[in-house]
């Protein structure tokens, strides 16, 4: 079967299954979900719990939980373009991680999250903050490789020449490493943003999603912050009621009601987020409100997380990322 016919059939199939609310990647998820979302302490397939170690800049664990998240890179079928932002800071040693599929793609579709953890407390972990959000990461990589079987040629030469690419960045440094100011926060996200205005990335990005305290036991929600994706926010809570008995959360993520953000843009969180947005570019910012009550605090452990959120979280992603790559490729 030719690459055209395929991607139309997928298309087609993708399509359907959404009108009738069927997941696109039901299999895939039947199949490894519950394996590499695992809070299992003995599921070494689990790709959560790398993270449960201290990821201060420039520290053992910091450097640990890089090599794991390249290793899970190097181990996908396709040839993903990997990237390192190094640079230091105020006596600190960051590394920004950037891993792209279509590296001559005309835009692109960026997730990220940050990988550091606080550096007091000591002992703080960061589960919410944001672990939970970098193997939700990990799984939509290995979701998307999956939909392209391997082929080299798509992802070096062609990738249909070039309609939007994705990229998937790992941020260090977002954490304060005394107190949170402008000035002290943030620091792989202005670094990255930085280099990206000058070498053209910037321009290409289409939409920059950025995912931050998730995953708690809490009962918080998502409300949408912008109105420049107000359209992407609707799209994944169409995803999430079409398919929400076949959910592992049964609950809905996202708060599309709080009169407090009827008018968007009236509130700003200080993210990651925040150099692409005065960069002009489009963000959706998953973050929910009120914090959970474990933020940046010892309690923001593993212990704390709450798997089914988290698996609903990859999936209704998943699916975005889907719905957004399918529209711009003429064949898979």
């Amino acid at each position: 079967m030719k690459t055209g016919i395929l991607f139309l059939v997928l298309h087609f199939l993708g399509a359907i299954g959404f009108i009738n609310g069927k997941l696109f990647g039901q299999e895939f998820y039947d199949d490894t979900l519950n394996v590499r979302l695992s809070l299992n302490d003995f599921d070494k397939s689990s790709l959560l719990l790398p993270f449960n170690v201290t990821r201060t800049p420039g520290s053992p664990g910091s450097q640990k939980t890089q090599k794991f998240i390249e290793s899970h890179f190097n181990q996908l079928r396709n040839d993903w373009l990997f990237e390192e932002d190094k640079f230091s800071q105020s006596d600190f040693n960051f590394t920004n991680l950037v891993f792209t599929l279509g590296q001559n793609a005309s835009s692109y579709l960026i997730l990220s999250a940050h990988y550091d953890s606080k550096l007091v407390p000591e002992g703080f972990v960061g589960a919410i903050d944001s672990a939970a959000s970098c193997g939700i990461l990990l799984y939509i990589a290995e979701f998307v490789d999956s939909l392209f079987d391997g082929r080299q040629d798509i992802t070096q030469k062609e990738f249909h020449q070039e309609p939007m690419g994705l990229k998937i960045v790992f941020f260090d440094g977002e954490e304060a490493l005394k107190e949170w100011t402008s000035e002290d926060s943030i620091y792989g996200s202005k670094h990255l943003a930085e280099k990206w205005s000058k070498d053209g990335t910037m321009s290409k990005i289409d939409l920059f999603i950025l995912l931050d305290l998730l995953g708690s036991v809490d009962n918080v929600r998502v409300p949408s912050y912008f109105s420049s994706s107000a359209e992407e926010y609707k799209h994944l809570i169409e995803i999430e009621s079409l398919n929400q008995h076949n959910l592992p959360y049964r609950e809905t993520l996202f708060d599309s009601e709080d009169p407090r953000f009827q008018n968007y843009n009236g509130i700003v969180i200080e993210d990651d987020h925040l150099p692409f947005l005065k960069n002009g570019v489009r963000i959706m910012h998953l973050i929910p409100l009120p914090f959970p009550t474990a933020w940046h605090t010892l309690e923001d452990n593993f212990n704390n997380l709450d798997k089914t959120k988290i698996q609903n979280w990859s999936i209704l992603l998943c699916e975005l990322v889907y719905s957004r790559l399918a529209d711009q490729f003429d064949y898979f």
